[in-house]
């Protein structure tokens, strides 16, 4: 538990201390998952990679578009417009395939509190708000195999 609380003081102060907005992926405790590539969480965003590799359905927990997760997930993450993204996940089901999941919430702590019961959840959120008891609850996961506080997060 120490552990868990020195890793969130420091990826709160990293972000803060640069003054810059730091995003991180955060799954359900149970998910077994602890790294992704970038291009696993741009195809699962991208309504590509409908299941995790251990079983449950993936379930996208995404923010309004005007929230700064949401504007970074559309802006850095996918480099695509929120019209074109709703379009692409249209797109998916017009095909015939099966469709992801979205739930869009309005705050972080909505977006980790729902999270909570859902195993299948992944969501993308400001670093700032893992220290909210909420978010502090899920668990984040590497990219590329870095943290957020780490040199080198591609998450910025």
């Amino acid at each position: 538990m120490g552990r868990i609380l020195l890793i969130l003081g420091l990826l709160i102060g990293f972000s803060r201390a640069a003054g810059v907005l730091s995003f991180a992926v955060v799954v359900h405790p149970s998910n077994p998952i602890t790294s992704l590539r970038l291009r696993e969480l741009q195809a699962m965003f991208g309504g590509v990679s409908k299941q995790w590799e251990h079983g449950p359905k993936v379930v996208l927990i995404e923010r309004q578009p005007e929230s700064p997760s949401f504007r970074f997930l559309m802006g850095r993450l996918l480099n695509t417009s929120a019209s074109e993204y709703k379009r692409n996940l249209a797109g998916i089901e017009f095909k015939g395939e099966t469709p992801v999941t979205v739930k869009v919430l309005n705050s972080e702590a909505t977006a980790c509190k729902y999270m909570f019961y859902v195993p299948g959840a992944i969501a993308l959120v400001e670093t700032s708000s893992l220290s909210t008891p909420e978010c502090g609850q899920l668990k984040v996961v590497r990219v590329e195999g870095k943290l957020p506080a780490e040199d080198g997060y591609r998450l910025r």
